[in-house]
């Protein structure tokens, strides 16, 4: 019986709060009713934000922020992880050896990169970071293919090697 005034609770805060509310409290309706049947049944995963967080607004700015949050939160999610998907298969087709494969990839997630850091997902210092790393080794993978790599120096230095 509780459960069930708890879902109507969640229904009626749905349709106050629009798309992202509902996706909210959807999330939240199917955390609450879904209780395990016996102590071993397999257990369901609590959505990232419980209905807890709705309930914490005190005004309709709150509220605002709240829906704005979590839908720009959703949209960061989602551009973090193309940059991890073109990342992992940059690297993978280095260990794989594949030269055409790891400059388009490279290529790709260089663009990712910056397109995120464009939206203010990544820092600038963080991009720059990791597109110096992913091309140091794409261009190492190509040295090694032609056979240019003695006498170049890829690892990393410390400041007093460096000034000696």
């Amino acid at each position: 019986a509780a459960a069930f005034r708890t879902a109507k609770k969640l229904e009626m805060l749905a349709s106050r709060l629009g798309v992202v509310g509902a996706l909210l409290v959807s999330g939240a309706a199917a955390f609450v009713a879904v209780a395990p049947a016996t102590p071993l049944a397999p257990q369901t995963v609590a959505p990232r934000r419980a209905a807890t967080v709705v309930f914490m607004a005190n005004n309709p700015g709150a509220l605002k922020r709240i829906k704005t949050n979590e839908r720009n939160r959703i949209k960061n999610a989602a551009w973090r992880s193309k940059v991890r998907t073109w990342t992992r298969k940059t690297t993978d087709a280095i260990d794989a050896g594949d030269v055409d494969a790891a400059k388009e990839c490279a290529r790709v997630a260089t663009s990712m990169i910056d397109r995120a850091t464009r939206r203010k997902i990544y820092h600038k210092n963080w991009a720059a970071r990791h597109k110096s790393r992913l091309s140091k080794k794409v261009i190492k993978l190509i040295l090694e293919q032609r056979g240019e790599l003695e006498g170049r120096e890829f690892q990393k230095q410390s400041p007093v090697a460096a000034a000696d």
